[in-house]
């Protein structure tokens, strides 16, 4: 991997859903700054992926951080929200690492082919 893909559009976007997560989870007790910064991430998130195929900015980096961030913020909605919200995020890392490891960028891909 070059470091030019870091700088990729779609993971730049990546790094903004990473800021606005961790401003979501300082500001949680607060739902009126809480809501607009998680729901924001929530769009980038689509934003990204679109911009990733549009641009052609693919790569097994952003598919993993991509996904990292996703499980950052659901971890962090499952544990504020429920004492054992631990363990719904725990298996969530668990999946993606298993397999993330096994399949790459393409990880995703094998669950649709796996059903044809």
């Amino acid at each position: 991997m070059g470091f030019h893909v870091l700088f990729y559009v779609p993971n730049v976007i990546g790094y903004i859903r990473i800021l606005l997560v961790l401003i979501a989870w300082i500001l949680y007790s607060d739902p009126g700054s809480f809501v607009p910064l998680y729901v924001l991430s929530i769009i980038l998130d689509g934003v990204d992926g679109w911009a990733a195929r549009r641009l052609q900015q693919t790569s097994r980096f952003g598919a993993w951080l991509d996904v990292v961030i996703d499980n950052v913020g659901r971890g962090m909605l499952w544990n504020m929200l429920y004492d054992w919200g631990w363990l719904v995020s725990s298996m969530e890392w668990c999946v993606f690492v298993c397999n993330h490891n096994a399949r790459g960028a393409q990880w995703k891909n094998s669950f649709t082919e796996s059903l044809v």
